[in-house]
């Protein structure tokens, strides 16, 4: 369907070590036209993108990100094969990929560490192309680096879509990223709130604000024809190839 955008939910997990930039060359080179990774800090200070808080999961050492060194984590490789991407890896990516937005969900203990991680994207002259991303109940972080530099993107998770535009007002933000809550149930609550809350007009309204409205993690094909019958704008997944087909 014309008009609507794949984007990558940890660089597209499904077919590259998530949150790498193997994964993200991959899922652009697939088709999609932006990207997801989630951010920590270590404890020296650097900025590298992984989902959890310690490295066990995908990489087989259960080492905290925000207790250990670069100089240790960059040892490590994510399911055996790619290493740890750091924030550098990621904004010479997007030096490299004009065209192309990233979103960075913060995953960060301490808002100074927002304002932090927006002043580095700043000083590669890519905040025009970075969203940082937080759930509607975290968005002082948002607040935080958007004092540190004002103008750099931010993107809010509402908990439940149910007024999607005021979410994005409260929170600043012109990115809405829908239905990413990963409980039980969770699919099944969000489709019923974007029945009865009429998610087509509240996506169409918003556009008309300015605000984009996205939603997913869509793995199924039946999940991204779903989301693009409710209107969404951009659907989130982790296996890009596999939207391709269907948008």
């Amino acid at each position: 369907m014309a008009g609507i955008s794949i984007y990558a939910h940890r660089g597209g997990m499904h077919n590259a070590p998530e949150n790498t930039v193997a994964a993200f060359k991959r899922a652009l080179s697939d088709g999609a036209s932006a990207v997801e990774c989630d951010i920590r800090r270590t404890a020296d200070g650097q900025f590298v993108a992984f989902h959890d808080a310690a490295a066990g999961r995908v990489c087989g050492r259960n080492w905290r990100i925000a207790a250990t060194d670069w100089s240790h984590l960059k040892t490590l490789r994510v399911l055996d094969r790619e290493p740890i991407a750091h924030l550098d890896d990621i904004l010479n990516l997007m030096i490299l990929r004009p065209g192309t937005d990233f979103y960075f969900e913060l995953a960060l203990e301490r808002e100074s560490d927002a304002a932090d991680l927006a002043l580095q994207i700043k000083r590669a002259g890519m905040q025009h192309r970075a969203y940082l991303l937080a759930f509607s109940h975290r968005t002082s972080y948002l607040e935080a680096a958007r004092e540190a530099v004002p103008g750099i993107g931010s993107a809010v998770m509402p908990l439940f879509p149910s007024d999607m535009l005021g979410t994005a007002w409260r929170a600043g933000a012109s990115k809405v990223c829908a239905g990413w809550l990963d409980l039980p149930l969770a699919k099944q609550i969000f489709f019923w709130g974007a029945g009865a809350f009429d998610f087509k007009r509240q996506a169409e309204d918003a556009e008309l604000a300015g605000v984009e409205i996205s939603a997913g993690i869509a793995n199924h094909p039946r999940e991204v024809r779903r989301l693009m019958e409710l209107g969404a704008r951009a659907v989130w997944t982790d296996d890009v190839p596999m939207a391709a087909k269907l948008i």
